[in-house]
């Protein structure tokens, strides 16, 4: 009997012993399985690969022509866990306006910062400059101070084929707080005169105008104006046709002042206001 009884004890014993250790025994497993996928995950990934940029400051200032933006155009690079990369190479380039930046390639510092100054150009009112890491991409953009700038202003910067080009030729000289009424000479120059040929020229607002050389690739004007009674004074007006000359291409107007004559307030109105173009694309 006493044999008997430990033949049925011992099986019990070993049952609810192995009954007790076996959840401490998996969850202990399991938990050193999720440590070892945790650590593999970690060393198969590179927190030092550019994942996203971000322009950090600097973005939709206004300022003038020639002259560096009040801040610089900041980007800031980070990796696939949103931390900062440092010591990698970004690309600016500036791909309207026809501005400058101060360095076309800077290397992003411990916080994953590069930055630049951008001084803009004459080519357009709304100008861009873009940051490149990798085929990572990212811009900003910038405005020309249009109180104090005579500035051509497309009504549509893209057309088609057969379309007229309807740009506005406008006086915003508000800025200078005065009557600045005087006779202008000023150029518009067409950079592809076969692309976009001239058909109207409509002188809006004035007393006197005088098309000097009405070719399709340069238009000189002397005119009476402008003035700044209104904050956004529309003077003139020009038509170009747009023609097919291939794939697309962009037309470039290029706007310049020779002089002004006769500005009743200000000896030299010239340094005091900006002349810019614009470009439109033809598809």
């Amino acid at each position: 009997m006493a044999s008997a009884a430990r033949r049925t004890l011992s099986p019990r014993r070993i049952v609810h012993s192995f009954g007790a250790f076996r959840p401490s025994v998996v969850a202990t497993t399991f938990a050193l399985l999720a440590v070892a996928a945790c650590s593999d995950a970690n060393k198969g990934s590179d927190h030092s690969t550019p994942a996203a940029i971000a322009i950090s400051s600097g973005d939709n200032q206004v300022g003038m022509p020639g002259t560096p933006l009040a801040a610089p155009i900041a980007v800031r690079v980070t990796n696939a866990q949103g931390n900062p990369v440092a010591g990698k190479p970004v690309d600016f380039t500036v791909t309207r306006g026809a501005g400058t930046v101060a360095s076309a390639t800077v290397t992003t510092d411990n916080n994953g910062v590069a930055q630049t100054a951008w001084t803009l150009g004459s080519g357009t009112v709304r100008q861009e400059v873009k940051a490149t890491i990798n085929s990572l991409v990212q811009s900003a953009v910038a405005t020309v101070d249009t109180t104090r700038s005579l500035f051509l202003l497309p009504l549509r910067d893209t057309v088609s084929v057969g379309d007229t080009i309807w740009v506005s030729m406008i006086a915003g000289t508000s800025a200078l707080n005065g009557e600045t009424r005087g006779a202008v000479r000023e150029t518009v120059t067409n950079s592809i005169p076969s692309g976009a040929g001239i058909a109207s020229v409509i002188y809006t607002r004035g007393e006197y105008l005088d098309i000097q050389q009405p070719t399709g690739a340069v238009l000189n004007f002397v005119t009476s104006g402008p003035t700044n009674a209104q904050a956004r004074q529309l003077y003139m007006r020009l038509g170009y046709v747009a023609r097919q000359i291939g794939s697309g291409h962009d037309v470039i107007l290029t706007h310049t002042s020779d002089s002004f004559i006769g500005a009743r307030t200000f000896n030299n109105l010239r340094d005091r206001v900006s002349v810019v173009g614009a470009v439109v694309h033809i598809r």
